[in-house]
């Protein structure tokens, strides 16, 4: 994989119109963890769950936008920006009242790809505790 990739999977594929085409880029047995989140999902469906949780209703608005890309056709980790916008939902589990507080953090995605280069194993890495500090304010 290569930073072509890191695109196609971000800005390409990760938004609510193409869940099809994120779903081609997993394993169907996917093992996946957002570490800061404590979230374990297995499985495509676990994956879709909580991906898809980002373009729900009351989610607001989330971009991740690949800043690089370090790895080989087996394994790798993708940097990446998030930028997002609060809305009613309880993302990050801190109580009401942030609607509209905006945060950036940078993270990671570290990732292992079978022979067919889909996505096996998946783990997200950022600071919950910037995101926190700029939407308590």
């Amino acid at each position: 994989m290569n930073m072509a990739w890191a695109k196609r999977w971000l800005l390409e594929n990760f938004n609510p119109g193409n869940m099809a085409g994120l779903e081609q880029m997993y394993h169907p047995n996917v093992k996946f963890a957002d570490v800061p989140l404590g979230i374990d999902a297995d499985g495509w469906a676990g994956v879709k769950g909580f991906l898809g949780g980002f373009f729900v209703a009351g989610a607001g608005k989330h971009a991740f936008v690949p800043d690089a890309y370090l790895g080989n056709e087996r394994e790798g980790v993708v940097e990446w920006t998030w930028t997002g916008t609060m809305d009613t939902l309880d993302l990050f589990q801190v109580g009401d009242g942030f609607q509209g507080r905006t945060f950036k953090v940078r993270g990671n995605s570290v990732f292992r790809f079978d022979a067919q280069g889909r996505i096996v194993e998946e783990r997200d890495y950022w600071d919950l505790s910037t995101v926190l500090r700029q939407i308590k304010g």
